[in-house]
């Protein structure tokens, strides 16, 4: 009898050095494994710092490495040759203006100091100005080849031709008024009127 109890009491202590060695040996695998968690939670840390500041340094860099332009770089200029060409056709048509709604109310002995007369000179010598410079700077967009009623072949002859209108206008005035003693018919503003539109309409083709 006493041998069983001491037989028993042998299998008792097994069983609990066995399951204390099996509480120990599950502690320290969850210690393990909360070890290699955490390891491998510092390390997806530590990648994700290097990531954002490798991003930070590209983006200075490509922020650094960007050349600073000015916007006035991008801006066109506000006189050039072209602009020159159409600032002298503008002006030309506008004293044509000028000179239709200063026709002097009948005879005036001088003629030459007249708001009309003037304007009338300026806007054949502003129209003469505007063709030479749209020559000058538009002569490879002009070829008879494509025909008279090509836009751009339109615009040169028909600025061309107001300007003659206003020139003939002008001269035709003055003989008129030297040949009559001081008077001016109204021949001279069939010519006039011819180059006026002819004038705006080259403009019309090309604004």
């Amino acid at each position: 009898m006493h041998f069983i109890v001491r037989h028993i009491a042998a299998k008792a202590a097994a069983i609990v050095l066995l399951l204390g060695l099996s509480a120990t040996t599950y502690a320290q695998e969850d210690y393990n494994n909360t070890i290699l968690a955490d390891l491998d939670f510092n390390v997806e840390l530590l990648s994700s710092d290097l990531l954002l500041a490798d991003n930070r340094a590209t983006t200075s860099s490509a922020r650094v490495s960007t050349p600073n332009i000015p916007d006035s770089a991008f801006e066109k200029p506000m006189f050039t040759e072209n602009n020159l060409h159409m600032y002298l056709g503008l002006a030309s048509m506008a004293m044509g203006i000028v000179t239709a709604v200063t026709v002097p109310s009948g005879a005036d002995p001088d003629l030459l100091n007249t708001v009309h007369y003037k304007a009338a000179k300026a806007s054949w010598q502003l129209g003469a100005a505007a063709v030479g410079t749209g020559l000058y700077t538009h002569w490879d967009d002009f070829h008879l080849e494509d025909g008279i009623l090509d836009r751009d072949n339109l615009h040169v002859l028909l600025g061309l031709a107001g300007t003659i209108g206003y020139y003939l206008a002008v001269k035709g005035a003055v003989n008129n008024y030297n040949n009559n003693a001081g008077t001016v018919g109204t021949e001279h503003a069939s010519k006039g009127i011819f180059g006026g539109v002819a004038m705006i309409t080259a403009i019309a083709l090309t604004w």
